[in-house]
């Protein structure tokens, strides 16, 4: 059944994952699915229960090969821990692929949670213990900053992996975070080679056509699109439900946006929009990840990233956008830290990235709201004092 709902979630989504298409898959009935396991929350908890099995044989084996190793070098660290999310986003990307769905789901769909707890759980543990025993900072373990760290690199992962690009900067990232997070003194190599690959992952044209001729509520629909795009992932793109958000007959928005698919590019054209804003901003109150505009409400960059990596996963159209948006993380926490930080050595773009990669993952493991706020600026408290930061952060703003 693993492997079925597996399939299933890697061409049509979560939301493709019902019991139709899951019988079908099973070669049984409707019926008979569910007299044996129940609703479609009690398939997904079986469903999740046979992945933390499955997951459970491959992380004693990494738990095995850690403690022969015993303390690591920073090198070897970083090596592994590139390595075992390697192997989660090519030997076992389904699996990986429907755990990350599923982690997205949660942040919204409160009835999902029972059901992928105990995986989640499973999986978190892993990854602390692999940090533990490769020396992460236990702050860094107890805030989720690290957890974060690995979910959004997997995220990326399945979606870019076939992107050398991409793979050696997930492994200068891991490189850096292994040594401290700061730059080392005198040596200009590592960010040479962080702004070469930041320029190849971001050569792709991800721009849209002019909107000159575009109606007026276009651009409220493109905003409402990259809002539920950020908050429930892209099978949440539907007319219905965007003419809803901004008050127009679906047949209208229909007219001028005829399938889902031009749904999903005017909200991604939306959140890039928001991106280069908070990049390039230049006051703290303009560099944050949540941007609000007159209809008062907020997109959330770092799940609006998470979202566009998670779709990239089935649309590889979409792979040069996510490219994009991995390459440009953290490019605001660098602002700010370069701002209130200055007498800070080593706090360069790469070491801004790494930092942002554990609070963007961490923020996609949790509903949005004031908790989840509290949570990330905690991390980057924690992060900012692993870094060897004294001055006080001012609070209330975690850009990222």
């Amino acid at each position: 059944m693993l492997a079925a709902a597996s399939r299933i979630v890697a061409t049509d989504g979560l939301a493709g994952l019902t019991l139709r298409p899951l019988a079908a898959q099973l070669g049984v009935s409707v019926t008979v699915l569910s007299t044996h396991y129940g609703a479609r929350a009690d398939v997904i908890a079986a469903i999740c229960h046979a992945a933390a099995a499955r997951d459970a044989l491959l992380f004693e084996h990494w738990r095995g090969a850690l403690a022969r190793l015993g303390s690591m070098p920073p090198a070897i660290a970083a090596n592994v821990a590139e390595t075992i999310v390697d192997e989660l986003a090519t030997g076992q990307r389904a699996v990986s692929a429907l755990y990350l769905e599923l982690m997205q789901a949660c942040t919204w769909d409160a009835a999902l949670r029972p059901a992928f707890a105990d995986w989640a759980a499973a999986r978190r543990a892993f990854w602390d213990d692999v940090g533990s025993r490769a020396g992460v900072a236990p702050a860094l373990l107890a805030c989720g900053w690290w957890h974060g760290y690995v979910v959004a690199e997997l995220a990326c992962s399945v979606a870019l992996d076939a992107d050398p690009a991409y793979r050696m900067l997930r492994r200068l990232c891991l490189q850096r975070l292994f040594n401290g997070g700061a730059a080392p003194a005198g040596d200009g190599a590592e960010g040479t080679l962080f702004t070469m690959l930041g320029e190849r992952m971001r050569m792709a044209d991800t721009a849209t056509g002019s909107a000159a001729s575009a109606p007026a509520w276009s651009a409220l629909a493109a905003r409402a699109c990259g809002i539920r795009l950020a908050a429930q992932g892209v099978d949440a793109l539907t007319h219905r439900a965007i003419a809803a958000d901004i008050g127009i007959p679906h047949t209208t928005l229909s007219y001028r946006f005829p399938a889902q698919r031009d749904l999903v590019d005017a909200g991604i054209a939306c959140i890039v929009r928001h991106i280069g804003a908070a990049v390039n901003a230049d006051r703290l109150d303009e560099v944050q990840r949540l941007r609000t505009e007159g209809d008062g409400q907020k997109l959330d960059l770092a799940r609006a990233s998470f979202a566009v990596a998670l779709a990239a996963m089935r649309r590889p159209e979409l792979t040069a956008c996510a490219a994009q948006m991995r390459s440009r993380r953290g490019d605001n926490v660098g602002k700010v830290l370069a701002r209130y930080l200055p007498g800070v050595s080593g706090i360069d773009p790469l070491c801004a990235q790494v930092v942002s990669m554990g609070l963007a993952g961490l923020t996609n493991t949790v509903p949005p709201g004031a908790e989840a706020e509290a949570l990330v600026a905690t991390a980057f408290t924690v992060a900012v004092t692993w870094l060897g930061a004294t001055q006080d952060m001012p609070t209330g703003r975690t850009g990222r």
